[in-house]
């Protein structure tokens, strides 16, 4: 069987992942590679339909949990099951680690809640590449000023989730995670992003 590859774009709001994400889904493409780009929660019918009841209602965080995890099963069920299998190359702008530091630090649910329900939302695949791209605190808040989303205006709440970033390769004793810094012009911080990618499919 092909070898496929899981690579995830995590940042908190405001970070540039979902701009550095399809920059690099039309790098490759353009270099020939069979590629996909995913949003989660979105990317089927069902997960965009979530989706939009997250963004759109005030719910308790173990109600909106659940949500965004049946969001994330019908996603790796339809779409990245089927695109390892054909051995292609998956991009996803945020995955399991945004549900550990938004709903497990942020919102102070139980973290071993958050892994286990990762776990079974995911038929316990994990990326082999995490790309967390690290961006000031107050910049990320600058370019978040015309948003109305309820989850980019709480200042303490995006501290809290920003330094919980930091915890994950300690806590789960994983190398797949790469920090970038995303402060820079966004040329420099993409042609790092995909020299890190290059090296993961070709080694």
């Amino acid at each position: 069987m092909k070898k496929g590859y899981l690579i995830s774009f995590e940042g908190i709001d405001g970070s540039g992942k979902t701009t550095l994400s399809r920059m690099l889904y039309e790098h490759l493409l353009k270099e020939g590679h069979k590629v996909s780009l995913y949003r989660d929660p979105g990317s089927t019918e069902l997960a965009e339909n979530i989706r939009k009841l997250i963004l759109e209602n005030d719910m308790d965080p173990t109600t909106e949990l659940l949500l965004f995890e049946a969001a994330r099963s019908s996603l790796v069920w339809e779409k990245i099951l089927p695109d390892l299998r054909e051995g292609k190359i998956i991009l996803l702008d945020r995955f399991i680690d945004s549900t550990v530091v938004y709903q497990g630090f942020g919102k102070e649910i139980n973290l071993g809640t958050v892994n286990i329900l990762n776990h079974i939302s995911t038929r316990s695949i994990k990326p082999d590449l995490t790309i967390i791209i690290n961006i000031p605190l107050e910049k990320a808040v600058e370019r978040l000023k015309t948003s109305k989303s309820r989850f980019e205006q709480d200042l303490e709440y995006l501290r809290k989730v920003r330094d919980a970033y930091f915890l994950l390769p300690d806590m789960y004793k994983e190398r797949r995670y790469a920090f970038v810094d995303g402060s820079r012009e966004l040329q420099e911080v993409f042609e790092e992003v995909k020299n890190l990618v290059l090296s993961l499919i070709n080694d």
